[in-house]
Order: structure tokens, then sequence, then C-alpha cells
């Protein structure tokens, strides 16, 4: 009985392997039995590391709709706090790297500062 299982093992592995092998022949002609000709592109991914510049020029400031804590908490007291004006009240703190403009308790837009 062992011997029959090893036997049909075999057989059922051998049709496997020429059912593969005939696939992988078909794939590559058409039915008039011509060669496909496949042409294959590779795309790679390049890393380009940033300058000092860039990197200053794309630092994260506050994101839009954080509140005035959220802001303080993360970067600390500004250097400088503008008077509030108008209506609705519109602020704007200075940091070294930027400013940011609240609307009421929300910023509303951070803006880069030059140097």
């Amino acid at each position: 009985m062992v011997s029959i299982m090893k036997s049909l093992t075999q057989f059922a592995g051998t049709c496997l392997t020429l059912t593969l092998a005939l696939a992988f022949y078909s794939s590559f002609t058409h039915a008039s039995d011509e060669p496909i000709i496949e042409e294959r592109t590779e795309v790679s991914e390049v890393l380009v590391p940033l300058s000092a510049k860039e990197i200053e020029k794309h630092k994260a400031g506050p994101k839009r709709g954080a509140s005035m804590k959220q802001v303080e908490a993360k970067y600390g007291k500004a250097i400088k706090v503008h008077p509030t004006k108008g209506k609705p009240p519109i602020t704007r703190w200075d940091y070294p790297e930027f400013s940011v403009y609240f609307e009421s308790n929300s910023v509303i837009h951070t803006v880069s500062r030059s140097n």
C-alpha cells in the first residue's frame, strides 16, 4: 500500500511539473506559435538628500486647527505675540523659524520666516 501511495505521489508531482512547464511555454507564444516579445521596465526609488536650506524650508510648524495651548506646549512661548486685531479676532505669534496666525484660538496659517 505504501509503495502505491509513493508511486501516485511521484506521478502527481510529474503531472504538476509538466503542467507548469506547458503553462510557462504557452505564456510566451501566440496561437500561431510565434514567440511573444516581452518588454519589461524596472522602476527604482531614488532618494535624494536635502540641503540644509531645503530642510529648514520644510520644517513642520503647527498644523491648521491646533489650539493656542497645543502650539505653546509643542513649540514653547513665542518670541513675540502681536496684539489681536479685527473680527473674527486674528492673532500672530512669532517663533524663530515661523509665524503662526490664529483665528480666535485655532491655527489658520503658518508661515516660514526668512533669516
